[in-house]
C-alpha cells in the first residue's frame, strides 16, 4: 500500500559514515529519494507519520457480545480449590517513616559502595602498559583508543559502572591525550559514529558513553 501524507525516510550506514533523515510529504520524499537514487525498495526504512496511512480500525468489533450459555456460566463461577480466608492472611503493620533501610543493610552485612579512588585506578591502568596502538583503530589515534579501551573496560567490568560521563573521561585522559574539552568530545562522538562507544543523552545536555563489548576484546 503507497503511503500518502506526511512520512519519514532514515538510512544510516555506520561503516560508511552515512545517516540521512527525511521527512515530509510522501511525494516529496519520495523525489529526494530518487534523486539520490535509493528510492523504491532500496535502502533504509519508510514510515508513517501523524497516522499518514489512514485511520486504526477500532479495536471494538461491531458485532455484539457473544451470548454464553448456561452451562458457561456454571462453569465460570466454579473456581478450584477452597474458598479464600483472610483471616489466615499474617497481618503486616509497619509505621509510616519507621523504615530504616540502613539498619537493615547493617545486619545483612551490606556497606554502601565508596566513591571511586581514581588514583588507584590510574595507577592500576598505567600498570597494564605500556600500551600498543589498537589495531583497526576507528579514528587515526589508535593509541589513544587502547588507553581509552582499557580505561573504560576497567570501570565496567571491575567497578559495575554502566555508564560513563564524559566530563570524568577528560577530566583522566585529557591531559594524558594533550586533547581540549571540544577536542575529546569530538573524538568520543566519532568513535560513537563508527560503533565503538554507545552514547547516552543526559537531560542536562551532557553525554555518558559505555563501550561496546566487542570493541573491550579488541586487542
Amino acid at each position: 500500500m503507497a503511503m500518502t501524507g506526511p512520512v519519514r525516510f532514515r538510512y544510516r550506514n555506520q561503516e560508511e559514515d552515512i545517516d540521512i533523515l527525511i521527512q515530509g510529504d510522501a511525494d516529496w520524499v519520495e523525489k529526494i529519494r530518487d534523486e539520490l537514487g535509493i528510492s523504491g525498495n532500496g535502502p533504509g526504512f519508510l514510515s508513517p507519520v501523524f497516522g499518514s496511512v489512514g485511520p486504526r480500525p477500532s479495536s471494538r468489533s461491531s458485532k455484539g457480545p457473544s451470548k454464553r450459555s448456561n452451562e458457561e456460566q456454571e462453569s465460570i463461577s466454579i473456581r478450584p480449590g477452597p474458598e479464600p480466608d483472610p483471616s489466615k492472611i499474617p497481618a503486616s503493620i509497619r509505621e509510616i517513616g519507621a523504615l530504616d533501610i540502613h539498619r537493615d543493610f547493617e545486619e545483612m552485612s551490606i556497606t554502601s559502595t565508596s566513591d571511586l579512588d581514581f588514583d588507584e585506578i590510574q595507577g592500576q591502568i598505567d600498570a597494564m602498559g605500556p600500551f600498543e596502538p589498537l589495531e583497526d583503530a576507528g579514528t587515526e589515534r589508535a593509541l589513544e583508543e587502547k588507553v581509552l579501551q582499557s580505561f573504560m573496560g576497567f570501570l565496567v567490568q571491575v567497578h559495575g559502572m554502566t555508564a560513563i560521563p564524559e566530563k570524568m573521561l577528560h577530566a583522566h585522559l585529557g591531559n594524558r591525550f594533550d586533547m581540549g574539552v571540544e577536542e575529546f568530545g569530538k573524538w568520543l562522538r566519532r568513535l560513537w559514529r563508527v560503533g565503538r562507544l554507545e552514547r547516552m543523552f543526559g537531560s542536562d545536555g551532557s553525554d555518558s558513553y559505555v563501550p561496546f563489548p566487542y570493541w573491550l576484546e579488541r586487542e
